[in-house]
């Protein structure tokens, strides 16, 4: 009879050091992923542009930047020198108003208000982190106070600033000023200003505040402070930073 074959050992058990490396390999794996889903925000591609942004509304909209900038808005239409331009979206806002003649129209057109948050958003975009800081950010309400010459507001200061050479010599009824909010009552007036992102736009990489001013409860605009040689803030219009030079002129602040 001839011999039968030779069948593998199949009640052989499967080396135990082997589950163990498996095993230890799953845990690494799950241990990786893990720290990964919970690393700070920092370490994402868009935190150098969101970290420093405090107002709620303005992060999410940057969050969700290209729907944001293409999403449509009351048809604005301007004659200019160079010809007649209409859009109907922050990008074409923006891109318009990257020019002299053109943007200089649209700013004045009465429904540029409409636009207004967009030119902030591609400054935050363009954003980066400031390496030094005005002061701490619980404060910084307090320091703007205290070092804002609000002569530089020009149209969006207090009515009744008078020629106060800080915002906190300013004579008011009510002064209430927290971490990133200042409030001067007067009267029947009332003037507010947040500061809704604590960013680096231009020159140095010295903190710049973004800031949203506020009259009688309604918003006046925005505009950006930046910090002069001798340690006080001095306050820019938007669209210093988009209309044609305007970049050079807020890193050439005295």
């Amino acid at each position: 009879m001839p011999p039968s074959p030779i069948l593998p050992d199949l009640d052989r058990p499967f080396p135990f050091y082997r589950v163990v490396i498996a095993g230890v390999f799953l845990l690494v794996l799950l241990i990786v992923a893990t720290i990964g889903s919970m690393a700070p925000a920092g370490e994402t591609p868009d935190h150098g542009r969101l970290a420093g942004v405090l107002d709620p509304d303005l992060r999410g909209k940057l969050e969700r930047y290209a729907e944001s900038m293409s999403a449509p808005r009351p048809v604005l239409e301007v004659e200019t020198a160079d010809g007649r331009y209409k859009t109907d979206s922050c990008a074409g806002f923006v891109a318009f108003s990257s020019r002299d003649g053109r943007g200089r129209a649209l700013m004045e057109h009465p429904l540029a208000s409409a636009y207004e948050d967009c030119t902030v958003m591609r400054i935050l975009h363009n954003a980066r982190q400031p390496e030094e800081h005005v002061a701490p950010l619980g404060s910084l309400g307090h320091a703007v106070f205290s070092r804002l010459d609000p002569a530089t507001l020009q149209e969006m200061g207090p009515a009744w600033a008078g020629k106060a050479a800080r915002l906190a010599g300013i004579a008011a009824d009510r002064t209430e000023v927290d971490g990133r909010r200042i409030e001067l009552v007067r009267g029947k007036s009332a003037w507010a200003m947040e500061i809704v992102a604590s960013v680096d736009i231009a020159g140095p990489p010295v903190e710049d505040l973004v800031v949203r001013i506020s009259r009688d409860g309604k918003t006046a605009g925005f505009m950006v402070l930046m910090t002069r040689n001798d340690g006080s803030l001095t306050a820019l219009p938007l669209d210093v930073f988009v209309v044609g030079g305007g970049l050079a002129m807020a890193q050439a602040v005295p």
